[in-house]
């Protein structure tokens, strides 16, 4: 029965969507077409195309752009960031959009500083494709049980009948603990639909952690795609969801604000496949607006080709990342997305390395929860909450001193809990010394 209904309700979406324009399944063909072919020289018109339609209408149709010239390469206009559209809002939205019904999006950001902006139908239409683009490419279809652990908060808080129509299963980050976590097992073993789940990465994190202290086998839950958005995933969670679940966990790289930027692709290599068709990525060096060389780290700046309603050409995300070629699938992808420059780590002769040693704690037994913090530029902080079963303290102190320095004084502070931002999520990494 709930196979049957799985059916209907992906033809009920795509018959809805057709009587109303075909909208979505027109944006779908059109991700689909440009992503899959991304070196011919159609794929290239057609984003070349879109680029200069929304330069032109940012141009003349938004006070902020007004005295740019259409006809200018994208590399020579300004970078921005949420600082400047936060100061000049009005002066980003579209005159032609002002007086109509728009989507308002908003999140807290890491920082915890709130900022939203507003999307059209077309790019909101957009966002729908590129979703079922990507959840597809992981395996997920539009009908299936969706598993959604995040901040459930008054934003994103769905009627009954809505979860009942996009056949949701919503799960609150905050309640994770082991009587939380089993009571989700037990859900998704009790109900045979096929199933995706979609999470923060630190939500994998905790549920391996649970299911490896019970000695738990494979869960039979009918599991066939696992994503995870907003944090770096571990290859601890990886691992253990591919254990688990039968599926390794695939990380997405999105935001708020625009949509889904990139997702990993085991085609590339296990680097992040772009979504060219939705964006024109560049990775711009960190201190100054200017691209950085192929392979290294810098700020991840985009152009969203389809928001309309307040035009956002070049704008900084916030996240570092490597931008490089890959033979494999023969474009251009993101490697190392890092995260914010606070997120980011300098060992002691002040040279940046990657945040993603902080996964090899992972290696160690008995460890649950745990954050990195960088506070000076010898000293660093690893607070952990941890089980009995943790003795390695001197062999972790020695391991990462290897990536730090010699010279690294690390502490250790042993505490019952790593609290959750606002957001639901949990910072692993942060630098209290370079911000």
């Amino acid at each position: 029965m709930k196979r049957a209904l799985e059916k209907i309700r992906k033809s009920v979406f795509w018959f809805w969507d057709c009587i109303h324009g075909c909208k979505v399944r027109n944006h779908y063909n059109d991700v689909s077409k440009i992503n899959g072919n991304f070196g011919t020289k159609d794929s290239e018109r057609k984003r070349m195309k879109y680029l200069e339609d929304v330069i032109s209408h940012a141009t003349n149709t938004t006070p902020f752009y007004s005295d740019i010239s259409p006809n200018l390469p994208l590399k020579d206009f300004p970078v921005i960031n949420k600082s400047i559209i936060k100061e000049n809002f009005e002066d980003f939205i579209s005159e032609k959009y002002k007086d109509k019904p728009l989507h308002q999006v908003s999140t807290s950001g890491s920082t915890g500083t709130p900022f939203s902006l507003f999307h059209d139908k077309n790019k909101k239409n957009r966002n729908t494709a590129d979703t079922i683009f990507f959840a597809k490419k992981d395996g997920f279809q539009i009908g299936e049980k969706l598993v959604y652990i995040r901040l459930w908060d008054e934003q994103h808080t769905k009627s009954k009948t809505v979860k009942w129509v996009q056949n949701i299963m919503n799960h609150n980050i905050f309640d994770l603990k082991d009587s939380d976590i089993q009571s989700l097992i037990d859900k998704l073993e009790s109900d045979n639909s096929n199933k995706g789940i979609i999470a923060y990465a630190s939500a994998y994190d905790a549920i391996c952690h649970y299911l490896d202290k019970k000695n738990y086998g494979p869960v039979n839950a009918n599991v066939h795609s696992v994503i995870a958005m907003s944090e770096t995933l571990s290859e601890y969670a990886k691992k253990g969801m591919k254990k688990y679940f039968g599926v390794p966990a695939t990380s997405r790289y999105s935001n708020v604000e625009n949509g889904i930027i990139a997702q990993q692709c085991e085609d590339c290599n296990g680097n992040f496949k772009i979504n060219w068709a939705s964006y024109i990525v560049e990775v711009l060096d960190i201190n100054e607006d200017k691209h950085a060389k192929e392979g290294e780290v810098g700020r991840i700046v985009i152009t969203d080709l389809f928001n309309f309603a307040m035009p956002m050409l070049r704008y900084d995300t916030g996240d570092l990342g490597i931008l490089k070629f890959d033979d494999d699938c023969g474009e251009y992808v993101l490697s190392n997305i890092e995260g914010r420059k606070m997120d980011m780590l300098y060992n002691t002769n002040g040279e940046l390395i990657t945040s993603h040693v902080v996964h090899q704690i992972c290696l160690y037994e008995g460890i649950n929860q745990y954050q990195l913090i960088q506070n000076g530029k010898r000293d660093y902080l690893f607070k952990m909450n941890v089980s009995k079963k943790f003795d390695k303290e001197k062999e972790l102190i020695s391991l990462y001193q290897t990536y730090f320095g010699n010279d690294a004084k690390i502490n250790i502070e042993y505490v019952n809990d790593i609290p959750l931002l606002s957001s639901g999520k949990r910072k692993k990494v942060l630098n209290r010394f370079y911000t």
